[in-house]
């Protein structure tokens, strides 16, 4: 859309629609560099080239002088095109159109219905962009209406914090509109339930009628007069000590499969809270699933949006509309997000806030929409992670590493980089031929991105160095001091394995290109700006929870760690909620000023549990080599990514194996052995694979089982399907047999090895005398009780180890 109108521009022929549509791409800017990706494109430059500069629009303005900074350095450049003539998005986003059943253009209602009982978490943030995004693609309007008929649970906190939010998320709306004021209405529909046989007044005890749902037995009161469940009712509307022992129930149907449907609460007595909005008013509140549907039908919502978790109640919901004779809304599912050591039951992080685990619901450790953008998540990227799924129904607990990589993509080009030093790894370097004081030069802020301007950058004779730096040097080699020049050490004074000093001498003469290490550095100096570096990691110990386990169970201790630093000087010009980058370092944002304190973003590569991801980004770098030898390095170090260059063959940590569920088991179209299966292996997507299991195997066997999967495999064409892992399986006097993992066991887990914790390749290597999976295959046996072993070692899982139903001492393959 915004390309279109930057593209109308050199038409438009006088300043003020000029205006309007530079105000647009104005806020597109806000958080990008370009306007289509994290690079320059063939679009940047036309749209450049038909705009003015606008400098009263900052954005636009400093996108505008960058392009055109671009323009001039590289006159002749082949800039790529773009997707410039694609639907706008990134390549997997979902495609929005035919998702809404009957949706016709400016005709369609959405609405976004929280209830006020706490901050919005990333996961209600995912319902409100749907809704939002569904009825903008349409031309339609998305509605805010609060379901606050549950007193002792709401606040006006909730409230007000909900509204901040959609503004934060760039979410407009029609004005807001509040379930509790339309509670006379609803009892006047109930009424006419009650009268009609489609309602009546119980007085069973909740743990009793839990007993008879169960069972399908009806209750005694069921078949009461219509009369005397309308007394009963009234009693209730009045907080009676008598209406204080009824319920309204719906009579649908005692014996429906759906349980949902088993004559479920519609109205409920409450006398202990007042109302955040109404006070004591009212005594009796209808439940969600009564005046929802009914509120989405009167307010005109043409399509309502929820997840999956709703699913049992879609049936009830259309029969409240029917049996109150009100028009029929499209419900449109969508899968509920989970993310690995995550949870988003808002009763389960109330309980993370009162007992003290977190400091409030903004605490940048939780999964509010306060939490991540505090932890340094822009709101693009987050739009853009929830257009990637749409309202896909695939549910699976996801890894954060998705929305963090779309994160580093959006602010990497647009953050500007400093310096800073661990305090206990810092060690001193003397130069000569340094200045004597410390000395100041611009330097810019951003290495590829001069408009974001110049920072004040200091010299002097004596810097600091980083500890890990220090160690890999050697006497009278050159150095780089990044952004200075060139250094060469001429003494190196240890402490044991540390570095204690270095000295040398400063040679600005020298050729960078020449030099194997770049380094980053601080002078010597009064000035320098105390820095607490925050790592955060997971606030729970396991992926994912058992449904009689409570997650409180298990609290990751080491949740926080901060790391005393000192910083460059220009970096007391820093401002809360700015982003950073910290030279070969990672990224951050400013929590607090005085004291500075940084949070580290995450970047999409994994942590462990404690936050203590400390990888080699921190190492002095290397310079690269050229021609024939880059291609070797390039060679190397794509091996020693797949962990090749330092671990053998037979190595088992390096098979990713994990614990998949079949979700779904068909016959292959085309070779009558093998089965198609989609496997759930806790990613957002499952895996696609082909077992040669037809002849062993029924369909109704394959589907549901729990499997041991193998899912870093080079992915391959059998017969014209894609597979993209190998289900293990064990041969033996048994016959064929799947690896069957414990039933307890987390989908997606890794299946361990003792004494083998290496970190799996990427994609396993299968050419000959290259193919780890050749290697290991000779070791792969079951034990004498069944149990898979690798040289021994049992295939180990959270909940026990992994077997076969009876084949002892055979190979696996």
């Amino acid at each position: 859309r915004f390309l279109l109108q930057s593209r109308a521009f050199s038409g438009a022929g006088v300043r003020a629609p000029i205006m309007a549509d530079a105000a647009a791409l104005n806020a597109r800017l806000a958080d990008s560099s370009y306007l289509n990706g994290a690079g320059p494109t063939q679009e940047d430059f036309s749209t450049w080239r038909s705009i003015p500069v606008c400098p009263e629009l900052p954005h636009l303005a400093r996108w505008w002088k960058h392009i055109e900074s671009l323009q001039k350095l590289y006159p002749l450049r082949a800039w790529p095109k773009g997707d410039a003539g694609k639907k706008e998005g990134p390549k997997d986003a979902a495609n929005l159109e035919g998702t809404l059943v009957g949706a016709e253009h400016g005709k369609v209602v959405t609405r976004f219905p929280p209830e006020p009982s706490g901050y919005l978490h990333i996961g209600h943030a995912k319902a409100a962009l749907l809704n939002f995004t569904y009825a903008e693609t349409y031309g339609g309007k998305m509605l805010l209406r609060f379901d606050d008929t549950n007193p002792s649970k709401e606040k006006m906190e909730y409230q007000e914090s909900i509204v901040e939010d959609l503004k934060t998320l760039k979410i407009t709306h029609e004005p807001t509109t509040y379930t509790s004021d339309y509670i006379g209405m609803l009892d006047g529909v109930m009424e006419t339930m009650i009268l009609a046989g489609k309602a009546y007044a119980d007085d069973t005890d909740a743990d009793q009628m839990k007993v008879e749902r169960d069972a399908g037995t009806p209750s005694k009161c069921r078949d009461l007069p219509a009369e005397e469940n309308v007394r009963r009712f009234k009693e209730m509307l009045k907080g009676s000590d008598e209406g204080l022992k009824y319920c309204i129930r719906g009579k649908i149907d005692m014996q429906c499969l759906n349980k949902c449907m088993r004559d479920p609460v519609f109205y409920r007595c409450k006398v202990d809270e007042p109302h955040h909005r109404h006070g004591w008013k009212y005594k009796a509140y209808p439940t969600y699933d009564f005046c929802c549907a009914i509120i989405d039908s009167h307010e005109g919502v043409t399509h309502a949006l929820r997840s999956l978790e709703y699913s049992d109640r879609k049936a009830m919901y259309h029969w409240v509309l029917e049996n109150t004779g009100y028009k029929r809304v499209e419900l449109t599912e969508f899968s509920r997000m989970n993310f690995d050591y995550t949870v988003l039951s808002k009763r389960k992080l109330t309980k993370l806030v009162d007992q003290g685990t977190v400091t409030g619901w903004d605490d940048p450790r939780m999964p509010t929409l306060r939490g991540v953008l505090r932890r340094g998540l822009t709101v693009e990227a987050l739009k853009e992670f929830v257009m990637t799924q749409g309202a896909s129904r695939n549910t699976n607990s996801m890894s954060w590493d998705k929305i963090w990589a779309i994160n580093k993509q959006k602010i990497d080009p647009i953050i500007p980089r400093y310096c800073a030093l661990e305090k206990q790894r810092m060690v001193k370097l003397t130069l000569s031929g340094a200045p004597a004081k410390p000395t100041a030069k611009a330097e810019n802020l951003h290495p590829k991105n001069p408009d974001m301007g110049t920072k004040e950058m200091l010299v002097a004779s004596t810097v600091y160095l980083r500890q890990e730096d220090a160690q890999v040097l050697t006497q009278g080699e050159e150095v780089t001091l990044m952004h200075w020049g060139n250094a060469v050490v001429e003494g190196i004074e240890k402490n044991g394995d540390e570095v204690a000093s270095l000295s040398g001498r400063l040679n600005l003469d020298g050729n960078p290109k020449t030099t194997k290490y770049k380094l980053n550095w601080l002078p010597d100096m009064e000035g320098l700006v105390e820095v607490t570096l925050r790592e955060l990691g997971y606030l729970f110990l396991k992926p994912t929870f058992e449904a009689d386990e409570d997650p409180m169970d298990f609290i990751n201790p080491n949740s926080l760690k901060d790391y005393p630093a000192l910083g460059e000087p220009a970096m007391k010009a820093l401002k809360k909620g700015d982003r950073l980058q910290l030279e070969r370092g990672a990224y951050y944002i400013v929590d607090e000023v005085n004291p500075l304190i940084l949070i580290e973003i995450p970047d999409g590569r994994a942590k462990k549990l404690s936050g203590e991801a400390r990888d080699d980004t921190w190492k002095a770098k290397e310079k690269g080599p050229k021609g024939a030898e880059a291609k070797a390095a390039a060679k190397s170090g794509a091996a020693a990514k797949n962990g090749a260059a330092d671990r053998p063959l037979d190595d088992i940590s390096r098979l990713d194996i994990r614990v998949g569920r079949i979700t779904k088991a068909w016959p292959h179209p085309e070779a009558d052995k093998l089965w198609c299966e989609e496997i759930d292996v806790g990613r957002p997507e499952p895996l696609a694979v082909c077992s040669g299991l037809r002849d062993h195997f029924t369909q109704e066997q394959m589907q549901g089982r729990l499997v041991t999967v193998i899912v870093n495999m080079k992915p391959a064409k059998m017969r014209g399907v894609e597979s993209q892992g190998m289900v293990l399986c064990s041969t033996g006097e048994g016959g064929v047999e799947i690896l069957a993992p414990p039933e307890k066991a987390t989908i997606g887990e890794r299946v361990t090895f003792a004494g083998h914790d290496g970190a799996p390749d990427e994609v396993l290597q299968t050419k000959t005398g290259k193919a780890p999976l050749e290697a290991i295959k000779p070791h792969l046996r079951t034990n004498g009780n069944c149990e898979a072993t690798f040289k021994g070692v049992p295939f180990a899982t959270s909940a026990g180890p992994v077997t076969t139903a009876s084949n002892k001492e055979a190979p696996i393959s």
